[in-house]
């Protein structure tokens, strides 16, 4: 059997967001960024035995240690994905993992950790990606990258609704004055969301709840920054969410379709904060309404259309007591796919897990393995002898890499999953878990 090459860059709506898209109002965040682009090392949880795993920035040295310590036998880059001393930092900020593997001069420590022949398993296929398997001789099986663009559109999701007869609240607007007539109508039965054709959880939704919000975004999309750019943007009514939860898939080359799992989610705000597995209610609920058979649908409906891969769909319990079960569709991993494969390797009768993460800020260096070794002296290590713990999923986003930053303070966050056998022992993990981390110097921004 190949290995496989696991990579990706988990922004992914960002580069394929077409750059004559006229853009909502927002406040670029380097630090956000820096973060995100560090979440790759989570693809570790993907890896089998003597695969290889590529991060931007490389894993910390303890880390990849701990993670063999738990028989993850994979290998990786110690170092930076970094170009020649001529090209600009901003430049190599901007390409993603596969524009970045693309443009290494020969030589580098991909060349000697990737066998030919390898099986490549990107989070996404991204621009740069198929070159990426030409230059290293990997074997693609992956679909066409334009594709991927358009299946992960906003207005792909709401045409799927009516492909498949639910129902359907996205109002499509083309330009300013649609956004504002549609606009109107829907205040007047409460706030609405603007969604942007590749909005991602935290950013690419605005609410909207008055009219002076509403002409103000119009103003915006008028105003030089958006000049001569398209306005496409999904416009729906603020559900009454009573809980959010997720279905993972996957769609062979063939078009068989095989659920994974579903994943409940608890969100701050529209952006990601914890995932944890389903209360059995919930999936007897999935059961009754026929919620499977729909996924299998947009499954199907996917491979028509050229798409076969992973693929997550958000769907939401409403408080009227009603399924939505076609929020969005991703079509790639998630941070719920993570997850899933977190418990297949650790779940153990009575052990339930989820996945957290704990925003954070430094005033100087930290050395990471100090952390691991704090958390291994207070016991909430996660270790297979044990069976119960904390697993910290990555190394660089504690302290990202960033580029606008010249001294001071960072900003980071703590990735990390749980293992343990009731609320009580949660809680206790938790509260060691924080305690580890201002110990060691860190401020827990929560």
């Amino acid at each position: 059997m190949k290995n496989a090459v696991h990579c990706g860059s988990l922004e992914s709506e960002r580069y394929w967001r077409e750059e004559d898209l006229a853009t909502l109002p927002s406040i670029p965040d380097a630090r956000a960024m820096a973060i995100v682009q560090a979440m790759d090392e989570m693809l570790f949880v993907f890896c089998g035995n003597g695969d290889i795993l590529l991060t931007r920035h490389g894993m910390d040295k303890a880390q990849y240690d701990y993670l063999q310590t738990l028989k993850y036998a994979f290998k990786t880059n110690m170092n930076p994905l970094t170009l020649g001393a001529g090209e600009p930092g901003t430049m190599q900020n901007a390409l993603n993992v596969f524009e970045l593997l693309g443009r290494l001069d020969p030589g580098q420590e991909p060349d000697r950790l990737i066998p030919e022949g390898s099986l490549l398993e990107p989070f996404a296929v991204l621009p740069g990606t198929q070159e990426a398997v030409r230059r290293y001789k990997l074997l693609p099986g992956l679909p066409d990258e334009q594709t991927v663009r358009k299946v992960n559109t906003k207005t792909y999701s709401a045409a799927m609704r009516d492909r498949l007869s639910l129902p359907n609240i996205a109002q499509i607007v083309h330009n300013v004055e649609e956004l504002l007539q549609s606009g109107q109508k829907l205040l007047e039965r409460g706030p609405f969301l603007i969604k942007d054709e590749y909005g991602v959880s935290g950013k690419g939704n605005q609410l909207v709840d008055s009219e002076r919000m509403l002409r103000r975004i119009a103003g915006y999309l008028e105003s030089s920054r958006n000049q001569d750019k398209r306005v496409l943007f999904v416009l729906e009514p603020l559900l009454d969410r009573e809980a959010d939860f997720s279905c993972q898939f996957h769609i062979d080359p063939e078009g068989r379709i095989s659920i994974l799992s579903v994943q409940q989610l608890v969100n701050h705000g529209f952006a990601f904060g914890e995932s944890h597995s389903p209360k059995p209610s919930l999936l007897e609920r999935l059961d009754r309404e026929g919620y499977w058979e729909i996924m299998h649908n947009i499954g199907r409906e996917l491979y028509a259309d050229g798409y076969y891969g992973d693929v997550c769909v958000d769907s939401m319990l409403l408080r009227d007591g009603s399924l939505a079960p076609l929020v969005e569709i991703n079509a790639r991993k998630s941070m719920s796919l993570i997850k899933h494969n977190v418990d297949r390797r650790l779940k153990q009768e009575g052990m339930h897990t989820c996945l957290i993460q704990v925003p954070l800020a430094t005033m100087g260096e930290v050395r990471y393995g100090e952390l691991l070794q704090r958390m291994e002296e207070t016991g909430i290590l996660f270790s297979m002898e044990e069976g119960e713990g904390v697993i910290p999923l990555t190394s660089g986003t504690l302290q990202p890499a960033d580029p606008s930053r010249s001294s001071g303070s960072s900003k980071g966050k703590l990735y990390a999953a749980l293992a343990y056998r009731n609320e009580d022992r949660k809680n206790k993990l938790t509260g060691k878990l924080d305690e580890s981390l201002l110990r060691t110097g860190y401020t827990i921004l929560r």
